[in-house]
């Protein structure tokens, strides 16, 4: 392991060790009265620092002739270059990997990119490098495909004309999913129509042209990737209900259950022989089901030009919910179709202005498939139903 990664955890263990044996100390020498902080507490210190001192301590890659033996901190595993089928570039939120597929399915061994040495990099010159592999594989289909061109270089240059229509998409997505942030333009209705279509047009050129397109590729793929595509699609179908506040989604689950089912199997089949694809089938899921959730939602919404109702419920309380960013919410008192104290999500602004035994209004839409929806609105005393 290199210097910095082998000093780095284990100081860092030793932190944590030392955190969590105060822990236990302060514990057993005084009653512990906080329910927020149970005895087991001081156990994850202790078990994640324990975990980093015995990687930096442990850890090791071996390599003697045509073997390779790798250390992890609980376990290790060994194998000959001839056992190895060939390796793989993988990139993850936990770090940067060479994978190392063994032959007859038995498996693959996992080797951290800090352990990179000349050593290392000649022992896996004795392996096949399966993404260069498979580049160079989908290169040779797409020269001999006779429906991409007369000759090799035409199709070869419809992998640059598949790029660029890629870039085309990716552009339009991007630009309904602005418009659909903003509801008070001219676009917003045909941003979502834009949004509903993308995925359908992507899925017929992946099944039309696979050896063009592709959705979650391995890095050295020479195909185009739609995946920012359908990320933006995604985010504009659901950051376009901001705002929108539904009674009860009962209704609608059937049909976004139906709608993303459909969209992860589409694109799970014309993924299905891409290198790489099980990793990224987390992410066609959780996309499609923005996308299911995103479009029906807006299905109920966009269309309901009904006359709603109006009601003024009263504030009982405010809090807010951390995470990755703050959300605000006000707790209302029951109203309408809510019998119940009920919160709502509001902005920075309303909740500073916003006090306990205010009014704050609302207007219920009976939802163009009958999921009803309400938003908060401006108040207009002569307008307002009293709070139900």
């Amino acid at each position: 392991m290199k210097a910095w990664n082998y000093w780095f955890f284990l100081i860092l263990g030793l932190v944590l060790l030392g955190v969590g044996v105060f822990g236990i100390y302060v514990l057993t020498g005084t009653p512990n009265k906080n329910p927020l902080f149970p005895p087991a507490v001081p156990l994850f210190p202790l078990g994640l620092g324990a975990y980093l001192m015995a990687l930096a301590l442990r850890s090791r890659v071996v390599v003697d002739g045509s073997r390779i033996e790798v250390r992890t901190p609980f376990g290790e595993k060994t194998a000959d270059a001839s056992e190895v089928e060939g390796f793989r570039d993988i990139s993850t939120r936990n770090g940067s990997f060479w994978r190392l597929q063994l032959k007859e399915g038995r498996g693959a061994i996992m080797i951290q990119k800090w352990f990179d040495s000349p050593e290392l990099r000649a022992w896996m010159q004795q392996i096949t490098d399966l993404d260069e592999r498979d580049r160079k594989a989908i290169l040779d289909e797409i020269e001999q495909n006779q429906e991409l061109g007369a000759t090799p270089e035409e199709r070869l240059s419809a992998l640059k004309q598949a790029r660029l229509w890629n870039v085309g998409l990716t552009m339009v997505a991007i630009a309904a999913a602005v418009f659909r942030l903003f509801p008070a333009n001219p676009f917003f209705l045909i941003s979502a129509v834009v949004l509903a279509l993308t995925p359908p047009v992507m899925l017929y050129l992946l099944h039309r042209s696979p050896l063009l397109f592709v959705l979650g590729k391995p890095k050295r793929d020479p195909r185009t990737d739609f995946t920012f595509a359908f990320v933006a699609v995604g985010v504009g179908l659901v950051f376009g209900t901001i705002g929108v506040h539904f009674v009860s989604l009962s209704s609608l689950v059937p049909a976004i259950l139906l709608v993303s089912l459909a969209a992860c199997a589409g694109f799970l089949l014309v993924s299905r022989n891409t290198a790489g694809a099980r990793g990224a089938w987390i992410v066609m899921v959780m996309l499609s089901g923005s996308y299911g959730y995103g479009l029906i939602t807006s299905a109920d919404t966009l269309p309901d030009h009904a006359k709603p109702e109006r009601y003024s419920a009263s504030i009982v309380g405010k809090h807010t919910s951390s995470g990755r960013s703050t959300t605000y919410y006000l707790d209302l008192a029951p109203w309408g179709p809510i019998p119940d104290e009920n919160r709502l999500a509001v902005s920075r602004r309303l909740y500073d202005a916003a006090g306990v035994g205010d009014l704050t209004c609302l207007e219920l839409h009976q939802g163009y498939f009958h999921a009803p929806w309400y938003r908060q609105v401006e108040c207009v005393t002569a307008g307002d139903a009293p709070a139900q």
